[in-house]
């Protein structure tokens, strides 16, 4: 069933629409709760905003849930700090059919000529809950995305600013828990809620340095929501949302993120009657000027409290096989043949699927016959990181060969993984492959040839032709060599230069290996600058111990520095600077680290291993 709601506007509203500043089109799905019980009622809406044509609209399928009504689709404008904007809502009534994390999908449609999609949520269904007098949601289709708030921006008389910036304008960070073990991820959101009419600007983002960091919303992917803190509604306004991957255990603090906003109040002389006035009255008043008062501007910073993660070792007893995978998984083994001839090549693919760390899981090591030859595996990988722990699959492409004929049993592939819900390891291993291997095809031989009886090949003609020729070529060679013996005989007389000097070999410094790094630092590219480091730090060390391309790995150098006594202090600066430039690609938050103060410590790293 679809149900149609109306909006109608003055005629002077609409008479102002061409002067209201074009806005971002977004396009968001939104629910008005995020967790319910079985048979509790679900209200969710698509808005698309700022839309000034909308076509092709495409609802989700609703897989586990049942869709009580809808679509019901609601027009109209907001008013949001003094800007207007416009929007439409498709609202669907919905059921869930099963307990647990369901996934709802978003809807797609053909805005302003452009095909887009809204983002997907997860809704948490637990046990049935009594059910209320009333399970509608009051007022379907009008959205609580667009309920305003009580602005709180009208200074009465005795009131001062800072008082109402205290109250009406905050910086939160939500953890979704302080406490978890390594690799196990931790929601962390920041967020400003505000009772006030303000203009913000991030002016320092928090850097979230010993974790692996994934945005969980794409920067203005979100709109703003409606939440209630201490008996009061705010407008809220995602930050960023991160899930966490904890590299290490220990205390952590999460940096503070801080905002410079400018803040605009209206100071009246007397009372100026009730602050909650509709949506058209704030437009006329701004519009036209109020006449009970003037309006002033302060610019203030404010920060988000700290907030400490207490994060835990893994518990001791891990498998020979574990290399850090955390969540809960499955694997399949898929083998591209049982046959092949001597010197082909077999794909073998290791499907590991689940949630989890796994952008963090490595290919784990397979035991081969010293009679099979692998290559290095190949990775691929499909994730939602957009729900936490996030869930996907991940594909390893093994290919391996062999040059001795026979019959080979190919142990399967082991993969271990710590279940922090269960506080165990556990280990799962893919079916062996019994593996024939037939003599390479060899070339045909080549046929001999046919013995026929030919005519002499020189005639007394050609002969002649030859033997003048070579009467010529003699006669030349003997003037060539004459001319070089002159030659040779007018430069034994001239005085002889000095025999070139060869440069000694130039000895790099540590400023030579770390210059590329600098360079990408000065440019401002963090991510370009773990690149180069790490480049700069392999080339240091290669040159110093003369390893190969092979070697240029951690197992080979840790060894060698642990040999010439290095202490245990600066081996784990050289970990954790590693660690910072692997991850940078993945961890938006360690590539904005300070960079002058990674190669200070670089560069004495580096000295040192020189003067080893």
């Amino acid at each position: 069933m679809q149900v149609r709601f109306y909006i109608i506007f003055p005629v002077w509203l609409i008479l102002v629409l061409p002067f209201i500043s074009t806005a971002q089109v977004n396009f968001t799905t939104l629910a008005d709760k995020q967790s319910i019980g079985l048979t509790d009622i679900l209200q969710v809406q698509f808005i698309a905003e700022n839309a000034s044509q909308i076509e092709a609209f495409q609802a989700p399928p609703f897989t586990d849930f049942n869709v009580l009504q809808g679509p019901i689709e609601t027009s109209g404008m907001s008013l949001v700090n003094g800007e207007i904007s416009r929007y439409l809502a498709m609202t669907f009534i919905l059921r869930p059919k099963r307990t647990g994390k369901l996934m709802i999908q978003g809807a797609s449609a053909l805005i302003n000529g452009k095909r887009m999609k809204s983002n997907q949520l997860r809704i948490d269904v637990g046990d049935a809950k009594a059910t209320p007098a009333n399970p509608y949601p009051i007022d379907p289709g009008i959205s609580a995305y667009r309920r305003q708030i009580q602005e709180d921006y009208i200074l009465q008389p005795g009131e001062t600013p800072a008082e109402k910036i205290k109250k009406g304008l905050l910086v939160v960070l939500d953890l979704d828990k302080t406490t978890a073990y390594v690799g196990e991820p931790i929601v962390s959101t920041y967020k400003l809620l505000t009772r006030l009419r303000s203009d913000s600007r991030v002016s320092k983002r928090p850097s979230m340095n010993g974790f692996s960091v994934y945005d969980m919303v794409e920067p203005d992917g979100a709109g703003p929501t409606i939440e209630e803190r201490d008996g009061k509604e705010y407008q809220s306004h995602i930050i960023r949302k991160t899930q966490l991957f904890p590299l290490q255990e220990g205390k952590f603090e999460l940096e503070p993120v801080e905002l410079e906003n400018n803040v605009r109040f209206l100071r009246t002389d007397h009372t100026a009657g009730p602050t909650n006035r509709s949506s058209l009255q704030r437009l006329i008043d701004d519009m036209m000027g109020d006449a009970s008062g003037s309006w002033e501007e302060h610019r203030i910073t404010i920060a988000s409290p700290p907030r400490t993660i207490t994060i835990l070792p893994l518990p001791d007893g891990a498998p020979g096989s574990f290399s850090g995978a955390v969540g809960k998984f499955n694997i399949k083994g898929t083998a591209s043949t049982s046959k092949m001839a001597a010197g082909e090549n077999l794909t073998y693919i290791l499907e590991i699927e689940g949630s989890g760390n796994l952008p963090l899981i490595n290919a784990p090591d397979w035991l081969l016959p010293d009679s099979i030859t692998s290559f290095d595996p190949q990775i691929t990988e499909e994730l939602n990181k957009t729900i936490s722990p996030m869930e996907g699959k991940k594909n390893i492409t093994y290919t391996i060969t062999s040059s001795t004929p026979g019959t080979f049993q190919i142990p399967g592939i082991e993969f271990s993984y710590f279940d922090p819900a269960a506080k165990a390891y556990k280990t799962l291993r893919t079916d062996s492959i019994n593996l024939t291997v037939t003599p390479s095809l060899s070339r045909k031989p080549a046929e001999p040839a046919t013995q026929k009886h030919t005519e002499p090949v020189l005639s007394p003609g050609k002969l002649a032709i030859i033997a003048i020729g070579l009467l010529l070529f003699g006669a030349m060679t003997w003037l060539i060599l004459s001319r070089k013996k002159t030659v040779q005989a007018i430069e034994s007389q001239a005085p002889s230069e000095p025999e070139a000097v060869k440069p000694e070999p130039v000895q790099r410094t540590v400023a030579d290996y770390l210059s590329p790094a600098r360079w990408a630092a000065a440019k401002g590219e963090p991510v370009l600058f773990f690149k180069e480091l790490e480049n700069s730090i392999w080339n240091c060390i290669a040159d110093r111990f003369e390893l190969t391309p092979s070697e240029r790995k951690k197992e080979t150098v840790i060894p060698i520095l642990k040999a010439r006594r290095w202490s245990d202090a600066d081996l784990a600066a050289f970990e954790t600077i590693w660690n910072r430039c692997e991850w940078a690609l993945y961890a938006p938050g360690l590539a904005v680290a300070d960079s002058s103060a990674i190669l200070a410590e670089v560069e004495m790293l580096l000295n040192k291993v020189q003067q080893t």
